[in-house]
């Protein structure tokens, strides 16, 4: 006989195929499925979280459970693009918020990315972006890039709430020919689970980036995360 949180994952799933509950649609909260149901909420937990790794379901944290959409599909792997230009073309509403804006020195990490000495001082800019109306508003990606201070001595002051930062580069002469990036899979820090709205057990896309000039000049190193559960990749490849 099937355990009754299974049975309840089961009867969920075939109101989902049925379209009783659509994509995109906010689920009746746990207790309130416990009283629909007549069980307990740790029962009714444990079926949604099954419906979850399964991918049918996706929990935001404090905005509630919600029908898997269509993964958003970013292009930042094929094409050399700001994420609000991105947003542009696809006629999304981004919103983003400035989490961080401040002149450090570079480091070695980062000294090495910008082939910068590390005591140069480099500007930090930390964003969380989400797209109106997809995913209840959840944050699609978590942001952290530098640039040298030397070339954009004025980014500290500039409201990147709704500035493009690729379009500032460009105002400046300083427009990104070429990037380089790293895609892995990994467990997100603390900082940017919170961040993100999602437990630490949810894996994230990280992408390692380094923008440079056409003449070669290394303007930016930026790193991003994006939920695993709501982002696909578009590549690209000529041969």
């Amino acid at each position: 006989m099937q355990s009754r949180y299974v049975q309840i994952a089961e009867r969920i799933r075939g109101e989902i195929a049925s379209g009783q509950y659509a994509s995109g649609a906010r689920i009746p909260a746990e207790n309130e499925l416990a009283r629909m149901l007549d069980v307990s909420r740790p029962t009714v937990r444990q079926a949604l979280d099954l419906l979850a790794r399964e991918g049918l379901l996706v929990r935001v944290k404090g905005s509630g459970t919600f029908v898997s959409q269509s993964k958003l599909v970013h292009e930042s792997t094929s094409f050399v693009t700001g994420y609000r230009e991105e947003s542009r073309r696809k006629n999304r509403i981004l919103r983003t918020k400035v989490v961080c804006l401040r002149t450090q020195e570079a480091g070695e990490k980062v000294g090495d990315a910008l082939k910068l000495a590390p005591e140069e001082p480099v500007t930090k800019l930390v964003r969380i972006r989400h797209l109106e109306n997809m995913y209840a508003n959840a944050p699609v990606v978590y942001t952290t890039l530098y640039v040298p201070v030397k070339l954009f001595p004025d980014m500290a002051r500039t409201d990147f709430t709704e500035t493009s930062f690729y379009e500032a580069l460009d105002s400046r002469g300083l427009s990104v020919a070429h990037a380089s990036r790293r895609l892995e899979v990994v467990m997100p820090p603390e900082e940017v689970a919170a961040g993100l709205e999602i437990t630490a057990f949810e894996p994230v896309a990280f992408i390692v980036s380094r923008g440079y000039t056409g003449s070669g000049q290394a303007v930016e190193y930026t790193e991003s995360y994006y939920p695993a559960s709501r982002s696909s990749f578009r590549i690209e490849i000529d041969r």
